[in-house]
């Protein structure tokens, strides 16, 4: 599996179960997770790879990652998944 910075992520373990993140980087056996509303790029999440199903396609290409970017491609997903059901980007193993 590739875990490359820009994927989606969902949260397969712990307090945060079901919810999405933005990988920012990966470190070894575990990937640095953001938010951009309580994982921030300055404080990420660290979760371990087994804990996490990524997206085979990248969320976020071609550009610096900021907050703001994170939060409005995540708020995108949500509205896409409430609305039909099941988001379009939905994670797939890589």
């Amino acid at each position: 599996m590739s875990y490359e910075p820009g994927c989606l992520a969902r949260s397969l373990a712990g307090h945060d179960k079901n919810q999405y993140f933005i990988i920012l980087k990966e470190d070894g056996e575990y990937v640095l997770l953001v938010d951009g509303i309580h994982r921030t790029i300055l404080t990420p999440k660290r979760k371990k790879k087994k804990h996490i199903q990524a997206a085979s396609q990248p969320l976020i290409t071609g550009c610096t990652m900021t907050d703001e970017l994170i939060r409005g491609q995540l708020k995108k997903l949500r509205k896409d998944h409430n609305s039909s059901g099941k988001p379009d980007c939905c994670p797939r193993p890589c």
